[in-house]
């Protein structure tokens, strides 16, 4: 909670030392004066001030205060020149007491800078633990030593993140919480929360209720947001290990079967079922039968001599293998280039058909204009002899439709589309096939290798040893190990699946425990209980504008006062907004007291009889506010100049308010 405990504003003249000083009870305060113009809303200027609030009054800094605290002050009929400006604020959270100290004006001492008195106003001369803190700079809501980090830990709040209008999450700052809350003289009556601040929070408004009212609404959009982003990075990383198990494997030319392409729950079943093929073969096979043509070779005696007619059959077979080869290559890139200039005619016609959408939509955008305009041309009617005219400049064909824009926009819609299909699956191709290209040209660059090592054998002498051979038992082990190397591949990549698979199972868990509408049975008690509240205050406070008040509803998109979705404001009289801006500041208030809301639990409202309010309807205000008791602090500046608001006043228990009479002007001589 939020308790203003005392004020002082010291004003240092030519003429000495004026100012204020008076201390504020829990329960309702009246701050009180026979005319308006005798400083009472520079008074309460102050506890915004020294809260570093101003922007709620309509800026920042000193520039936003009235002119007792910059320029002069009056004194009977003499202007005294304003040297120095200082506010004292003495505030409680119900367990401690502060004494907070800014200037309005002082040389040498910046306006940003606030002094963090941890003892009563009375005290601060022997405070043992002072500390210096800043407003309205960067990060001062954030970091350790801005003013509004202080404010919210000592108010024992925890301000939630919230969506920016730039995309990121921001701290819903302490400035739009308080405006719903503390209603100024000069814009507060025009609207709820008209003087909120622009700070750059997306829905300020629903986010500050939100938080005041405790909705678990704010949460759960906060996680739907997380495990957004957490689905989105599964899904790229699952998709990130598909695509580099499946280029691994077609590396060494391999097949596999069983991965799952899409995010699931994996067993270890499912993890088991993944299985590498080669030349639809399972891969452990096709190893053991490298290995044992490996064997096979070892065993053969590596002498030319000894295996002559061998090597001419092979070197036959390999340059057989190696033409084949080399015909599928050569195909493959005239269809790679037939592809790729498919895809160039494509992008093309997309181009022309884009310009061409571009033109009709802009055509049919003016003829809307056009029709909204009563401009008969854009109807297709001639102005002179009001026939029918075409929208095309071709010649007229007997029974030959000329499309219309519209048509033609869905046409050229259609086309548009088909193109992007065709352009998609000529790209595929393209890349399949590069893809089986680079395969064969490796294999040619092997066989090439192989075909060499066998003429080498041919023409070599007798008791040379078999370059082919040797090569073959080097090539057969290099294929082995990268074969187990994929195999081992493979198998780290499970490991990584599983984690990604946990990491699955807990976002579809977080889904499945998110409420199915956005509201907790708890979020939909306080809506309901706001509502009825709202309406029993407007009902007491004398609101006429609708007469059937089960018309009335609570927004469920800000929370807001609606009559059959429209904003309430529009059908009510200036007297009755005025009314449901108090119905609506109290009855937030009592839902929070009642169902355990985060609101700070005080209230400010300068000169709340607005627009010839009924003497009776205040009466009734004033009565709830009594009626909240002495769990918060109502702050009421308030003229009393006619008799009829004092004997309002006077009809309250003594016991029930505090009393502050402001005298001709608040700023006397101290």
């Amino acid at each position: 909670m939020l308790k203003i405990d005392r004020v002082r504003i010291e004003i240092q003249t030519e003429d000495g030392l004026y100012g204020v000083d008076e201390k504020f009870e829990t329960g309702l305060n009246f701050l009180a004066s026979e005319d308006n113009t005798c400083g009472k809303s520079s008074i309460l200027e102050a506890i915004y001030y020294g809260l570093g609030f101003e922007e709620i009054i309509g800026g920042k800094g000193e520039k936003v205060l009235t002119s007792v605290y910059k320029t002069y002050i009056e004194s009977g009929d003499k202007k005294l020149a304003v040297l120095e400006a200082k506010i004292y604020l003495q505030i409680s959270n119900g367990k401690e007491t502060v004494t907070l100290y800014r200037t309005a004006k002082m040389e040498n001492r910046d306006t940003k800078l606030i002094t963090i008195y941890y003892t009563e106003l009375n005290k601060i001369g022997e405070a043992t633990l002072i500390e210096d803190t800043y407003v309205h700079m960067p990060n001062s809501a954030v970091n350790s030593q801005g003013f509004h980090k202080f404010l919210e830990k000592f108010l024992h709040l925890t301000l939630p993140n919230v969506p920016a209008t730039d995309g990121v999450q921001r701290k819903l700052y302490l400035q739009l919480i308080f405006s719903c809350m503390f209603i100024e003289q000069k814009h507060g009556w025009g609207d709820l929360f008209s003087g909120m601040p622009i700070l750059g929070i997306k829905d300020a408004k629903k986010r500050v209720l939100e938080f005041v009212m405790n909705l678990d609404t704010l949460n759960n959009e906060k996680r739907t947001e997380e495990l957004k982003v957490e689905e989105s990075r599964i899904r790229s990383e699952w998709g990130l290990l598909v695509k580099d198990i499946i280029n691994s494997c077609m590396r060494e030319t391999c097949d596999i079967v069983g991965l799952p392409t899409k995010p699931c729950v994996l067993s270890k079943i499912d993890l088991t079922g993944i299985h590498v093929l080669k030349n639809k073969q399972n891969l452990q096979d096709y190893i053991k039968e490298l290995k044992k043509e490996y064997s096979e070779i070892e065993r053969i005696k590596p002498k030319v001599v000894d295996n002559f007619d061998g090597l001419q059959e092979e070197l036959n077979e390999t340059e057989e293998t190696i033409a084949s080869y080399e015909e599928d290559i050569k195909w493959l890139r005239e269809h790679i280039m037939q592809e790729k200039a498919a895809i160039q005619v494509l992008n093309d016609n997309l181009e022309i058909i884009n310009t061409d959408l571009r033109n009709n939509k802009d055509a049919a955008r003016l003829r809307k204009l056009g029709s909204e305009l009563n401009c008969l041309t854009s109807k297709d009617i001639c102005p002179v002899c009001h026939q029918h005219i075409s929208d095309s400049l071709l010649p007229k064909v007997e029974e030959v439709k000329i499309m219309s824009i519209d048509e033609n926009i869905r046409h050229l819609g259609a086309q548009k589309e088909m193109l992007e299909y065709a352009k998609e699956s000529h790209r595929q191709n393209r890349d399949d096939m590069d893809q089986k290209l680079q395969s064969l040209q490796g294999k040619v660059f092997t066989l090439r290798r192989l075909a060499k090592a066998l003429r080498s054998d041919l023409y070599a002498v007798d008791d040379n040893l078999s370059e082919a051979l040797v090569y073959k038992k080097i090539e057969l082990q290099t294929r082995i190990d990268h074969l187990e190397g994929l195999i081992k591949y493979i198998e780290e990549r499970k490991a990584v699946f599983e984690k990604l698979s946990d990491d699955w199972k807990l976002y579809l868990q977080g889904k499945r425990e998110l409420p199915e509408d956005k509201f907790s049975n708890n979020d939909l008690k306080k809506l309901k209980s706001l509502r009825k509240k709202f309406v029993t205050n407007l009902e007491a406070y004398g609101y006429k504008s609708v007469i059937d008040k089960r018309e009335i509803g609570i927004s469920e998109d800000n929370y807001l006062p609606v009559i059959e979705n429209f904003d309430m404001k529009f059908d009510s009289s200036a007297s009755d907004n005025i009314r449901g801006i108090w119905a609506y500041t109290v009855a937030l208030l009592q839902v929070s007291m009642d169902m355990a809301g985060n609101h700070p639990t005080v209230l400010i409202f300068d000169e709340p009889v607005q627009h010839s309010i009924v003497p009776n309807d205040m009466e009734k205000f004033l009565d709830s506010i009594v009626q909240l008791g002495e769990n918060c602090q109502t702050i009421i500046g308030i003229t009393v100049k006619d008799s009829d608001t004092q004997k309002i006043i006077d009809k309250l228990d003594e016991s029930a308010y505090h009393f502050i009479k402001v005298q001709n002007k608040a700023f006397q001589k101290l």
